[in-house]
């Protein structure tokens, strides 16, 4: 009688969020190196290489977890998964971005999930630069050109003092060694998706009201008031 199949919990990327997973096979590989033969003292390591398959969905992801025990004896050593686990799904309407959109957003996707959070914030901070050459004719100062997008009704005063801390947290990663925590990633990422996918909005709606027919003017009403000969 075959043993029931090994379950752990793993980040499944389908499912977009921790699940069960089954043990499908798994492979350790075990080192050590003696340190003072007088008294016995080694320094082991391991490599486990495991292959999951989510007991939903049926994703297959590889595992490995690298451990030497000069570690943190509370640490159970470093994991690598493959693909790398993704942090944030890419919204339902990435398939519309303009170009000059698309591969800077697959870019800071990129480096979300390879938890590079500098890199993505850096990225956030150049979408935003974009979208402001885009919507103005020239090329004005930072500040400015913000300023300018309050004026032309791009976007709001309330959304100006959001957008301008996001900015600043793109400048501090780029120029003073600046890694974000995860929240305050999460927070930009949602200021910056909220802006493009309004700006998506407003040019489909112009798009919709210049394709739907003009009504048709309605007919007089006979005067009713006027009597009858």
């Amino acid at each position: 009688m075959s043993e029931p199949p090994k379950i752990v919990r793993a980040h499944c990327n389908e499912c977009g969020h921790e699940t069960r997973h089954d043990v499908v096979m798994e492979r350790v590989h075990r080192e050590s190196e003696l340190i003072d033969p007088y008294s016995g003292i080694a320094v082991h390591w391991a490599t486990t290489h495991t292959m999951l398959e989510c007991r939903g969905c049926e994703e297959v992801i590889f595992r490995r977890v690298e451990w030497c025990s000069e570690a943190d004896p509370m640490d159970s050593g470093e994991v690598t998964y493959f693909p790398p686990r993704v942090s944030r799904r890419r919204p339902g309407w990435f398939e519309k971005l303009p170009s000059e959109y698309s591969s800077l957003f697959s870019e800071i996707y990129s480096a979300l999930h390879a938890d590079s959070r500098s890199l993505a914030m850096m990225g956030l901070r150049t979408l935003i630069d974009v979208f402001m050459s885009r919507k103005l004719q020239d090329s004005p100062r930072f500040e400015e050109g913000l300023k300018q997008l309050v004026a032309q009704n791009y976007i709001t005063t309330r959304s100006l003092e959001v957008i301008k801390a996001a900015v600043e947290a793109g400048h501090a990663a780029a120029h003073r060694a600046h890694k974000p925590s995860p929240d305050q990633l999460e927070a930009v990422m949602d200021i910056v998706e909220n802006l493009i996918q309004h700006d998506l909005l407003t040019e489909s709606a112009a798009s919709l009201r210049k394709s739907i027919p003009p009504r048709p003017p309605r007919a007089a009403k006979p005067n009713t008031s006027e009597k009858q000969e």
